[in-house]
């Protein structure tokens, strides 16, 4: 089969610095395997580091069967803005262009859509209905609905009479789809009933890692680097990690004054804050003087696996908004394969995970992050209950062959 994915805001093979393998990278590598051919698309600007990869239309061909086409656009600099609105038209546009230069012989037997952006997902919708190619919709993030959260009144009202023609275009094109998929069955439920799609094929497609071990050797050498770089003590599996855009998206208060109690003893523990992002410098001001709080920047997958060797739990502290209580991001996922006990306080799915598979330490008003870190550092016998019970869930629900390879068998089945 002749498939196309399109997917914007990732990492892809062809990058440097491929981060974390996630939609694009993990969906193509199993349409490969089964002998597809794969046109994968996306934006020339990438999402995560925020610069072009060559500033115009680009195919690269990575092998016979697989090419990884670049559809330029403006790019932008805050994730939620309208300056990425005009990026994501401009975008869209672009896509409409690339695909009315395509010669009928390439044409897709069957399409997936990554959405957002709405503008991309629009315009491919259109033309694939009228040539009449199969296609889903997968659905990450409720645009247009995610800029109406924080406004209330006359604002929400104006503003979302502003963005009417985004709720159609997305509304068009989730409707029009064979079938959707979206990261969790809440998600699912929301789509169709914000499409009004309710296909019978339409089914939950976690947002699983493919997570690939790095040799023994590399693992040491990266600890040595980041010993001799930032001082941690690479003996002791001691750790709790936080990696991820350090933004918004994130509620560090809570951590930050468990982390400058004094009932925590310094000594026996050490937290680990990787990536960068709007939120770093606020991060770095108020724990600036904790000892055993380290922020390791950037680094690549190789380097963070190395410390996920090293830690004994993961700090989760996303804000509590819809769109994340109807998620379970894929860090909660990655958390469950390296065995580590989430600590968070997000409500709704990843909450619901905690609780029924016993895989981590949910915080609220009866367990504080101050008890639930105390618990994950002075009770290892629950600790590694909880680290069994985590790599378990991994194993029977989100394995990459479980979600993508079934996902292949799927399409090869009915398209």
């Amino acid at each position: 089969m002749k498939i196309w994915i399109l997917q914007t805001g990732e990492f892809l093979q062809i990058d440097k610095d491929k981060g974390r393998p996630m939609r694009a990278i993990n969906l193509s590598e199993y349409f490969l395997k089964r002998g597809h051919s794969v046109n994968l698309l996306s934006s020339d600007f990438s999402h995560q580091l925020k610069m072009h990869r060559n500033k115009k239309f680009t195919v690269e061909e990575l092998e016979t069967n697989f090419q990884i086409t670049l559809i330029p656009s403006l790019g932008y600099k805050t994730n939620i803005s309208f300056k990425r609105l005009l990026d994501h038209f401009i975008l869209g546009l672009n896509t409409f262009k690339y695909l009315l230069k395509i010669n009928p012989n390439n044409y897709p037997d069957f399409v997936f859509i990554g959405y957002p952006p709405i503008e991309t997902s629009f315009f491919l919708a259109i033309w694939l209905k009228l040539k009449k190619i199969p296609f889903c919709v997968d659905v990450k993030d409720q645009w247009p609905h995610i800029f109406l959260q924080r406004t209330k009144g006359l604002k929400r009202f104006f503003l979302k009479s502003i963005l009417f023609p985004y709720f159609w275009a997305a509304k068009f094109s989730l409707n029009q789809a064979n079938f959707l998929t979206a990261i969790t069955p809440d998600f699912l439920n929301w789509s169709e009933n914000f499409s009004k799609n309710f296909n019978n094929k339409n089914q939950p497609l976690y947002l699983v890692p493919n997570i690939k071990e790095i040799p023994r050797i590399q693992l040491d050498n990266n600890l040595l680097r980041l010993k001799n770089l930032l001082g941690i003590d690479i003996q002791k599996k001691n750790k709790l990690i936080f990696a991820g855009n350090i933004n918004n998206a994130y509620d560090f208060n809570d951590l930050i004054s468990t982390l400058l109690s004094p009932r925590l003893d310094d000594k026996s523990f050490e937290v680990l804050i990787c990536g960068d992002g709007d939120c770093i410098d606020y991060l770095k001001n108020k724990l600036d003087k904790k000892s055993n709080v380290f922020f390791t920047g950037w680094i690549d997958y190789s380097q963070l696996l190395a410390l996920k060797k090293l830690s004994i739990a993961t700090l989760a502290p996303y804000r509590n908004t819809y769109d994340f209580q109807m998620s379970i991001p894929n860090k909660i996922i990655d958390s469950l394969y390296f065995g580590l006990p989430i600590i968070t306080s997000l409500k709704g799915e990843v909450e619901n995970i905690i609780k029924k598979y016993n895989v981590g330490y949910f915080c609220d008003r009866n367990f504080t992050w101050h008890d639930q870190i105390s618990s994950c550092l002075n009770d290892p016998i629950k600790r590694d209950l909880l680290s069994k019970n985590a790599r378990k869930l991994y194993k029977e629900k989100f394995t990459s062959d479980m979600v993508y390879g079934e996902f292949v068998k799927f399409i090869e089945q009915n398209y």
